[in-house]
C-alpha cells in the first residue's frame, strides 16, 4: 500500500491553486512568454507552500517527501555514474550532455526542495547538505564542459567563476 489508511483521502482534498495556476499558464505559453514565465513561478511558489501546510500538517508527508529526494538525488549520481562509465572527452557533446543532465535534477533538489523544512524531523535538513555537496561535485563537471549558460550554486546564487 503506498499511502497510511486515511492519508489517501487527504491528499485528495488538498488545495488545487497550483494546478490551477499550472493550466493558466499552459494556455498562454504560446502566446504570451512573459506572462506565462510569471505564472509558472507563481505555481512553483503555490505548489512548495501546500507542500509545506502538508509537511506541517502530516508527518507521513515528510517520508514521502524524503523518499521523492532520495530518488532524485540517486538519479542525479546515476547519471553521473554513466559519465565516468562512458569517459567522454571534457567539452564534448556526450559529456556536456551528461552533465546537463544531472546538473538540471540537482537544481531541481537544491532550488526547490531545499526550501521546505520538515517540522517532524530533521531528515530533510540532513539531505540539503548532502544535495548541497553533491551539486558542486556537479558544478565542477560543468565547468569542465564550459557550458555556454549561467550556473547556479547550490543555493540558487550565480556562479561568479
Amino acid at each position: 500500500m503506498l499511502c497510511p489508511d486515511g492519508f489517501a483521502q487527504w491528499v485528495i482534498t488538498m488545495s488545487d491553486d497550483w494546478k490551477l495556476l499550472m493550466n493558466e499558464a499552459m494556455q498562454i505559453e504560446g502566446s504570451d512568454t512573459i506572462a506565462a514565465f510569471a505564472k509558472f513561478r507563481e505555481c512553483i511558489d503555490a505548489a512548495l507552500a501546500s507542500t509545506q501546510s502538508s509537511l506541517n500538517q502530516n508527518p507521513a508527508v515528510g517520508v514521502a517527501m524524503e523518499s521523492v529526494y532520495g530518488a532524485l538525488a540517486a538519479y542525479a549520481q546515476q547519471v553521473m555514474m554513466e559519465l565516468r562509465a562512458e569517459d567522454p572527452g571534457a567539452g564534448g557533446v556526450d559529456h556536456a550532455f551528461r552533465s546537463g543532465q544531472a546538473y538540471g535534477v540537482s537544481c531541481v533538489l537544491n532550488h526547490l526542495f531545499d526550501s521546505m523544512r520538515d517540522p517532524n524531523t530533521d531528515s530533510l535538513a540532513s539531505l540539503d547538505e548532502f544535495s548541497d555537496q553533491m551539486h558542486d561535485e556537479i558544478l565542477q563537471t560543468c565547468k569542465q564542459v564550459d557550458l555556454a549558460m549561467i550556473l547556479l550554486d547550490a543555493k540558487g546564487d550565480y556562479c561568479e567563476e
